[in-house]
């Protein structure tokens, strides 16, 4: 399972590279587009790592 990890707001409360990406990125979706940032799992020789995951609105 995966970890979601709260999306920012704004520029000024993220505190990563990724997470300021994602932040703009929410911004410029139209309205109930979502953008989190996800750490997935190592799997086999592949680290750990976070991703952007950009949801389209349910209906």
């Amino acid at each position: 399972m995966t970890d979601l990890v709260t999306r920012p707001e704004d520029d000024t409360c993220s505190s990563t590279p990724l997470h300021r990406v994602a932040g703009r990125l929410q911004r410029v979706l139209p309205p109930g587009w979502r953008v989190d940032v996800v750490d997935l799992p190592a799997n086999g020789e592949v680290r750990a790592q976070p991703v952007l995951r950009v949801a389209m609105p349910e209906d």
